[in-house]
C-alpha cells in the first residue's frame, strides 16, 4: 500500500521564492541572498563570513487535513533586508515575496499548492537586529504528493 505523504511545502516555497527573485534580477536583491527554513548563520569553518544582503525564511506552522489528500498549511514568512535606518529594502522584498506566494497556485508537476486561502501582512517586526524585518503569515491549500 502506497503512503500519502504531506507535501514538503517549505522545500517547494524556498525553491520557488529563490528562483523567482533571481529571475527579477533586481539590483536591490543581488544574487547570494538566503532563502531557507532558518536564518543564516556563519559556518563553523568560517565564523567571520559576511552575512547575506537579504534573507527570506519560510516556516511551516503545521497542516490541518481536510480529506485524505488535501489540507491547509499555515506558513510564516520572515524577510530580512536593509537596516533599522533603511527599511525600504525589507518592505519591498516582503511585497515581492507576497506576490510570489500568491502566484504559486497553478497546475504544475511538483507544485502542491492549489490555492492561497489567506494572507496576512507584511508588517514590520521591531527587534534588535542589523536588518529590518517584515513578517507575513499565509494559509495555503495543498495536496499530498
Amino acid at each position: 500500500m502506497e503512503l500519502e505523504l504531506d507535501a514538503d511545502v517549505v522545500l517547494f516555497l524556498t525553491g520557488e521564492i529563490r528562483s523567482r527573485i533571481a529571475e527579477l534580477a533586481d539590483p536591490r536583491f543581488p544574487a547570494g541572498g538566503w532563502v531557507a527554513d532558518r536564518e543564516w548563520a556563519p559556518p563553523a569553518s568560517n565564523p567571520n563570513a559576511a552575512p547575506p544582503a537579504w534573507q527570506v525564511i519560510v516556516r511551516d506552522d503545521g497542516i490541518s487535513d481536510d480529506e485524505l489528500s488535501t489540507g491547509e498549511i499555515s506558513v510564516g514568512l520572515s524577510v530580512l533586508a536593509g537596516s533599522k535606518q533603511n527599511t525600504a529594502p525589507a518592505r519591498a522584498l516582503a511585497r515581492i515575496v507576497k506576490a510570489i506566494v500568491k502566484q504559486t497556485p497553478r497546475p504544475e508537476a511538483g507544485n502542491p499548492v492549489s490555492a492561497v486561502s489567506s494572507f496576512l501582512g507584511p508588517y514590520a517586526v521591531p527587534e534588535e537586529s542589523t536588518y529590518a524585518r517584515q513578517y507575513s503569515a499565509c494559509t495555503l491549500r495543498v495536496t499530498t504528493q
